[in-house]
């Protein structure tokens, strides 16, 4: 029997709607691609695309999303980066399609919800998000999630810039740039 080969980390992003994720998981993969490791970003958003405007519920794509995470954990990549993920359901759905023995670097990414309404209204390709009651009834909601969910990181996007944002979740994995 040939042993399987470990399989690689994973970099779970969460947090809140226009908190940053989405720019902290594609600066992070692209600083990563550029120094050659090979890597998956997997996002919520881009599953959702897939079936927009027909997507008949969100909890179909999060369960997409859960289950393509899985596979590429199988795929003999050097690493794999789920983002987005909201409260804990999400969370332990994800965790169950998770290869046994994967380690797993869990970033929370938040700001306050004004700062994330700004984004939002600063953004053309948002929908819903840019209506004031919904985000902030997301980011109340997030608030209790929060705690409950076990960071190995935490980045505010209010008070931390990008850069020093993906240099420390680089540096959680052991892969610093030169620059540190």
């Amino acid at each position: 029997m040939v042993p399987q080969p470990a399989p690689p980390p994973l970099v779970l992003i969460a947090g809140p709607i226009a908190a940053g994720k989405s720019t902290v998981s594609r600066r992070l993969a692209e600083e990563l691609r550029a120094t050659g490791k090979q890597l998956a970003l997997v996002e919520l958003d881009a599953i959702a695309d897939m079936a927009r405007p027909a997507l008949p519920d969100w909890a179909y794509a999060h369960r997409i999303f859960a289950a393509v995470t899985g596979q590429w954990l199988g795929t003999g990549l050097d690493l794999v980066i789920a983002e987005s993920v909201s409260d804990r359901a999400e969370l332990a759905d994800l965790l169950r399609h998770v290869p046994a023995g994967t380690p797993v670097l869990t970033v929370v990414v938040t700001c306050p919800v004004e700062v994330a309404l700004e984004r939002a209204l600063a953004d053309p390709t948002r929908g819903i998000s840019r209506e004031r009651d919904f985000l902030h009834d997301v980011h109340a909601r997030w608030a209790d999630e929060m705690p409950l969910i076990s960071a190995d990181l935490v980045l505010d996007t209010a008070t931390m810039n990008l850069g020093d944002g993906v240099q420390r979740i680089r540096a959680a994995l052991g892969m610093p740039s030169a620059a540190l």
